[in-house]
């Protein structure tokens, strides 16, 4: 994940939904205690009620009022609400006219007097039903203290009810809170990183050649680093030109000198030997001096530069090879992509093609095929292969050719220097050359390999 907007929303909706979550838990937890404890309450107070209607008779049982009992519905049958009353021995001495008389859930074991033991049983209709048992005792002049029990059982269903209604209204309260809040803070992050994104297009622009600086008007967390980008660029592209002026200089400096040398190696005053001498280095300075003022204009990886689209500049070599080498008519095919491009100036991309394109029509290939692939090696992103049907490169020859002045050909005109060139024009931009045969077309192929700054 690449996108600060995407990593910051990520992370806000998980510790949102975990906040949440965790406040949902908690409110569910409290409420459903706090209901619990309710219906408690009102079993209590309803054993209570139900305990102030007894009475002992003469015999020492056990009365129940019932038209004193404290609810109506312990005396309607199916209300949902029942009591009983059980003796020491836990046999049923009364039960409310409310009571169907079945096997009850909570009907368990004694309880000494005082106590009391409140639950919660499920039954298979998914209704379920609470259950409070109170221990008491209860003494009448001239009869012995007696022991019992009270059972009050409630139905539960109207308690689910209301508890899943709260559930339900809760969880869609908080969902809806939450999904309103990350849309309020994704407008936020969209707001607080507007400066961010236009940065980022301002060096989209820089790289397409459409501006020269980045804009400052930024938030001051942002100016210095804009101002810094700016400075960079400024100085780089002075050092660039201050390079170039150098040279220039010094190449029309050394024009004059060189031009009697020449001038000198033509003159009848001087010997024959010595007029090749003098030929000979009047032009080997002269290659010397065009070989490092290429090499000095070289700018080198601009990561911020524009992309030269490739495909143009290889057709516009193409027909002008052609035109050189009318008698051969070599054909280019150019398996590129249109969309191919190279972040390199174009006097150094037609420079480094123009040599490798030239040397393959120069030692004899008919048929030249321009492709590209992806590469597998570490730190490379794609290579360029350039392969012809020509008598290819030796096999003790490997990349010494590579070197300035080698050469695997010595009956054609030539330097040596054009591989050479092109090697270190490829170095400064990060990538490299790389020599080889051709397996599809049976001559030389030359790989180009891009690292990932081109």
């Amino acid at each position: 994940m690449n996108s600060i907007t995407a990593r910051l929303l990520l992370a806000s909706s998980l510790v949102l939904a975990l906040f949440i979550g965790l406040t949902a838990l908690s409110l569910q937890h409290s409420v459903h205690s706090r209901a619990e404890q309710a219906q408690r309450d009102r079993m209590e107070g309803l054993i209570y009620g139900v305990l102030g209607a007894a009475e002992l008779d003469d015999q020492g049982r056990l009365i129940i009022n019932e038209y004193g009992l404290p609810d109506g519905r312990l005396r309607q049958p199916q209300s949902g609400l029942t009591a009983r009353i059980y003796d020491l021995h836990n046999r049923l001495i009364w039960q409310s006219p409310s009571d169907s008389g079945d096997t009850l859930a909570g009907n368990d074991e004694h309880i000494s007097i005082g106590q009391w033991r409140f639950r919660l049983f499920d039954t298979p209709d998914a209704q379920g039903h609470f259950s409070l048992r109170f221990g008491f005792s209860w003494a009448a002049p001239d009869l012995p203290e007696q022991q019992f029990n009270i059972l009050l059982r409630a139905d539960a269903s109207d308690h689910a009810e209301q508890l899943a209604l709260f559930d339900q209204k809760l969880w869609t309260t908080l969902l809806s809170s939450a999904l309103l809040l990350l849309l309020v803070q994704l407008l936020v992050l969209m707001w607080g990183l507007k400066p961010l994104a236009k940065m980022s297009r301002g060096l989209q622009r820089i790289r397409a050649g459409e501006q020269e600086a980045l804009d400052t008007r930024l938030p001051h967390e942002l100016r210095p680093v804009a101002h810094s980008i700016n400075t960079l660029l400024q100085s780089e592209h002075n050092r660039r030109m201050r390079y170039r002026h150098v040279m220039d200089d010094l190449a029309h400096s050394l024009k004059t000198p060189l031009s009697v040398l020449q001038n000198l190696s033509d003159s009848r005053d001087v010997g024959a030997d010595s007029r090749q001498i003098l030929r000979e280095q009047s032009g080997r300075m002269r290659d010397i001096v065009a070989y490092h003022i290429r090499r000095a204009s070289v700018s080198g990886s601009r990561p911020l530069g524009p992309a030269v689209p490739l495909v143009p500049l290889i057709e516009r070599l193409g027909n002008s090879l052609k035109r050189v080498y009318a008698r051969r008519d070599p054909q280019f095919e150019i398996r590129l992509n249109p969309q191919c491009r190279l972040r390199m100036d174009e006097p150094d991309i037609m420079e480094v093609f123009g040599n490798l394109l030239e040397n393959a029509c120069k030692y004899g290939a008919s048929r030249v095929r321009i492709s590209s692939e992806r590469s597998k090696e570490k730190n490379r992103i794609a290579c360029i292969h350039i392969e012809d049907n020509g008598p290819g490169f030796p096999a003790d020859v490997g990349d010494e050719l590579l070197e300035r002045g080698k050469r695997a050909d010595t009956r054609i005109e030539g330097q040596g220097l054009g591989l050479a060139v092109s090697n270190e024009l490829l170095s400064a931009y990060g990538a490299s050359l790389k020599l080889g045969a051709s397996e599809a077309l049976g001559g030389a192929r030359v790989t180009i390999y891009f690292s990932a700054t081109i």
